[in-house]
């Protein structure tokens, strides 16, 4: 039995891997628990770091949970990168002398994957390192995914549109950052239709975060008036969520905003949570979306000059559009075409390299 030690997770005590961890909002803890289910089958134990050093074993592998400094080890073991964000969000991600160090990286960049990655230092990394993968999507446990008739209808859905998300900003400067976005759009739909706009999320009771020493000073200066005046600084906002399907299938429609925009590979979660509530995404991210997901699920936000250009689509849409988009949702969700974007996928990808790495049988 070869044994894993997970980094990332490293003092949870096997956390990752329970359901009722309060870390499992909207079951996303379940790519972790099928990853070590899947490990198990190939004769691989896996556990956080903490639980493998209280019980004195010795790992014959590191898997790294997105990028953080690698650990210094009193005995050689491989080392395993799953590379899930942007270098945006974790500059790490970018940086070739900290990825060179790994034996395995699993991600989904296609630039890192086919070799045009900017910078170009990461160009030379070698191939045999790089294993593709898709960011897992959990599938919600209540509703019968692939069946129209276990959604809300149009009429069944309170809320017009809705944004979910974390106030945050990028870590680095780069022009494909859509934090900033997304609180244009807020600003909008606050403006223009407050009616038909809610937003959802943490951290949205202070302005919007931004990048650098001056993005810093304005945030501060921004939130002295509406503190003072005790008004809310975005008016939209109802709070977090306990999960994001409960909203999700009250909506109608959902601002799906990555956190980044034309990053070839780069497609997480948000579409996928919209598709399974039934809810239409309006979404703007992967520069080729549709070669993973039927443009027929989604509205691409690129086809609009403006969001009152948006607004006037998504407001003239009939009943029998509107179950065209859902239908044509829940027919991908049931299609082999989504497996790729599963947890199974996932965890059979990563755990195939390994056991390969280390000469296990099939």
């Amino acid at each position: 039995m070869l044994i894993g030690s997970i980094y990332g997770w490293e003092t949870g005590q096997d956390d990752l891997f329970n359901p009722q961890s309060s870390r499992n909002r909207d079951d996303c803890l379940e790519p972790m628990r099928v990853l070590r289910d899947y490990a198990r089958s190939r004769g691989i134990e896996l556990h956080t770091e903490d639980v493998v050093s209280r019980q004195n074993l010795q790992p014959d592998f590191s898997l790294y949970v997105e990028s953080i400094p690698l650990h210094s080890h009193d005995v050689a073991c491989n080392n395993y990168l799953i590379r899930y964000e942007t270098p945006l969000t974790v500059p790490l991600n970018q940086e070739f002398d900290y990825l060179n160090r790994f034996d395995g990286i699993f991600t989904w960049d296609l630039d890192l994957l086919e070799g045009k990655s900017h910078p170009e230092a990461l160009q030379r990394i070698a191939k045999q390192k790089l294993t593709e993968i898709r960011i897992p999507n959990p599938r919600p446990k209540n509703g019968l995914i692939g069946e129209i008739e276990s959604i809300p209808s149009y009429i069944e859905r309170p809320i017009f549109c809705c944004l979910i998300a974390s106030n945050r900003h990028a870590n680095l400067p780069d022009k494909r950052e859509l934090y900033s976005e997304r609180a244009k759009a807020i600003r909008w739909f606050e403006k223009n239709h407050p009616q038909d706009f809610r937003l959802y999320g943490n951290g949205w009771r202070v302005p919007e975060k931004r990048f650098g020493k001056l993005g810093k000073w304005r945030y501060r200066l921004e939130k002295i008036v509406p503190f003072i005046l005790g008004r809310p600084v975005f008016k939209s906002y109802q709070g977090a969520t306990e999960t994001k399907q409960a909203v999700l299938l009250q909506s109608k429609f959902c601002v799906c905003f990555e956190n980044a925009r034309n990053i070839r590979g780069y497609l997480t979660e948000k579409i996928f949570d919209c598709l399974f509530a039934g809810c239409i995404p309006i979404y703007w991210g992967e520069p080729d979306v549709a070669k993973w997901i039927p443009r027929e699920c989604f509205i691409d936000f690129r086809d609009f000059a403006s969001y009152e250009d948006l607004y006037q689509f998504i407001s003239q849409i009939s009943l029998e559009q509107f179950k065209k988009y859902q239908i044509a949702g829940q027919d991908f969700l049931k299609s082999k075409h989504f497996y790729i974007h599963s947890s199974q996928a996932f965890a059979v990808n990563i755990i195939d390299r390994i056991a390969n790495d280390f000469g296990l049988s099939q």
